[in-house]
């Protein structure tokens, strides 16, 4: 990945003997913030502020979010800057903290697993195999077709769905490997569970199945498959395939996943994966390479129990791993539909990119964990709304299985919002990168999607673009554009500022809510805050360091008391001798108060 670093200097400059008022002349510059209303937000190019952005001094109090934004459609350009101007510590206007938010931060969250990256990392390489390796030789068939046809396996497709007890030939790919075509397990599988959409089974290596579950834990798992899962992601991302035709997708709990943890690893854990291999033929065709592993059939790999941890040195209770594995179904089976959807269509020729794949599939835990609690599609949530207790509870399983995750990226973006991009090529590494990913599709549906995001999502889904072209074909909206409503309600959602654009804040949740009880875990808070860095700027001279990345921007905030003297902001080039010009610049300011 090549990084390009363009240097720049922003000085916050302030001075203090200027007039004027609190001038609403309509021949006022754009560079006078002083003519905005409360609620307004402006967009500033550099050569609407020749001399910078200017506030007279006035009689009022007054509060501004300044953003500076880095637009450019280069992924992981970064721009730095040199602050000049005081750390202020203004004071904070009452409107800064959700009404709810004192007794919301009360609920306990040290039960949930907060060490998330093993998960990740094994995901990030069989996506990358996928990505590099599993190409395709054409377009379409030599009739203009799919590459997909009904193949028969003779090891695990049939066109009857097998019976419990049944034994299964089975192939699982070597997540610790380099090449997951060609290094791979051979084992035998017993049927465990079979409902109407899934097949669960269950891997010889470690036993049978009864000794590891009871039969209504296997049930509970095809059930909720069946009547939660299934249908919701197939809503939001479009039908499976069925290459083998037997109508079903096989769960395979196999101990070769516990092996890609660590033993006496504590909190993080793989929970399992899907492979695009399986989609591919054992030898090559005209249509699609060749994959030596492939089970030419839909499979997740999941975690096995491990009831002593003797076998592989980590205890994985039958519940913990039903528990576990809950969040991790969902999101494999947004990637299966992703990719053996695009398989299938001949105008599509790559698999979706890293950022926006991975984005949708954490939407997708998001969206069975909303059907699963009898959440509407843009119902506004609450703290309350997704952890109404503080104790054991089904509502806190769901909460850890498809809410927190999300909310704990996202935690890791916002304490650095200007490092890492939600497009960036860092989304196979880095978890901030996937939690901005998860937050500007999710905006995007919210805010684009005319009231139907399941209508959004499968527009994404169906491409046949990928990346930034296909976000902005599905959001109809320049990438500037979306880029800053989603900059602008990650700091004014839900705050009740007065004449807002309901557009600069997000309809599923209420991140003020939400946000601080979970950042309070997940950062050791001693009390729960809003986690956004904004750095508060006000007289002086200090030279403060930072930067922004291609697709997101660094927050500034200018308050003022009530008869405070002019000021004005400069962005400005390195030498400080001319303003700043870099590729996708823009300025976006929100008077707050």
């Amino acid at each position: 990945m090549n990084k390009i670093f363009v240097p720049v200097v922003v000085a916050l400059a302030v001075a203090c003997n200027g007039g004027g008022g609190d001038g609403t002349g309509v021949k006022a510059p754009p560079s006078d913030i002083s003519t905005m209303a409360v609620g307004e937000v402006r967009l500033l190019n550099p050569s609407d502020i020749p001399n910078g952005i200017d506030l007279p001094a006035g009689s009022g109090a007054r509060d501004y979010i300044i953003v500076v934004g880095n637009t450019s459609s280069v992924h992981d350009v970064a721009a730095n800057f040199n602050v000049k101007a005081d750390k202020s510590t203004t004071g904070v206007f009452g409107i800064e903290a959700a009404a709810d938010l004192a007794a919301q931060s009360s609920f306990q969250l040290n039960q949930v697993p907060l060490a998330r990256t093993p998960q990740e990392a094994v995901e990030n390489r069989v996506r990358a195999f996928e990505r590099s390796r599993l190409t395709l030789r054409s377009r379409s068939t030599p009739f203009g077709g799919s590459r997909i046809s009904a193949r028969r396996s003779a090891q695990v497709s049939q066109l009857t769905p097998p019976a419990i007890g049944d034994r299964i030939n089975v192939n699982v790919p070597n997540a610790d490997s380099s090449d997951l075509c060609n290094s791979f397990f051979q084992t035998q599988a017993v049927v465990a569970s079979v409902s109407q959409k899934a097949i669960l089974m269950v891997d010889t290596l470690d036993g049978p199945p009864l000794t590891l579950f009871t039969q209504a834990q296997l049930d509970s798992i095809t059930n909720e498959f069946d009547n939660i899962t299934y249908p919701t992601d197939a809503a939001y991302f479009n039908t499976p395939t069925d290459i083998d035709n037997d109508g079903h997708i096989i769960m395979l709990f196999t101990g070769r996943i516990n092996q890609l943890t660590p033993p006496g690893t504590t909190g993080g854990f793989v929970g399992g994966f899907f492979f695009a291999g399986d989609f591919f033929p054992p030898v090559a065709t005209a249509q699609l390479g060749a994959c030596a592993e492939s089970n030419q059939e839909e499979i997740f790999y999941l975690l096995a129990p491990d009831p002593t941890g003797t076998k592989y040195g980590n205890v994985r209770s039958a519940s913990s791993v039903r528990q576990g594995t809950r969040g991790t179904i969902a999101h494999e089976f947004q990637h299966m539909i992703n990719a053996g959807n695009r398989l299938q269509n001949p105008l599509v020729n790559d698999f979706e990119a890293t950022w926006l794949d991975e984005a949708l599939a954490h939407f997708a835990e998001d969206a069975v964990g909303r059907t699963q609690r009898g959440f509407g599609d843009l119902q506004t949530l609450t703290f309350n709304d997704v952890l109404p207790c503080n104790t054991p509870c089904s509502q806190a399983n769901d909460f850890n299985a498809f809410f927190f995750q999300n909310l704990a990226r996202l935690t890791d973006w916002m304490v650095q919002p200007d490092h890492f991009s939600p497009m960036s090529g860092m989304a196979d590494t880095s978890l901030a990168v996937r939690g901005a990913a998860w937050a500007i599709v999710r905006y995007g549906a919210d805010n684009y999607s005319n009231g139907l995001p399941r209508a959004f999502t499968r527009a994404l889904v169906a491409g046949p673009d990928t990346g930034v072209t296909n976000f902005v074909a599905a959001t109809k909206s320049p990438i500037d554009t979306v880029v800053k409503g989603w900059l602008v309600s990650m700091y004014a959602d839900h705050l009740g500022i007065a004449g807002l654009d309901p557009k600069y804040q997000y309809r599923s949740y209420n991140f003020r809510s939400v946000m601080p009880p979970v950042a309070k875990a997940v950062l050791n808070q001693q009390v729960a805050s809003y986690p956004l860095q904004i750095q508060s700027v006000g007289s002086g001279s200090d030279n403060i360091s930072a930067m922004n990345r291609s697709g997101t921007g660094s927050y500034f905030r200018l308050t003022v008391a009530a008869g405070a003297g002019a000021k004005n902001v400069k962005v400005l080039n390195t030498t400080g001798t001319a303003n700043a010009s870099f590729t996708g610049e823009h300025i976006y300011v929100l008077r707050v108060q």
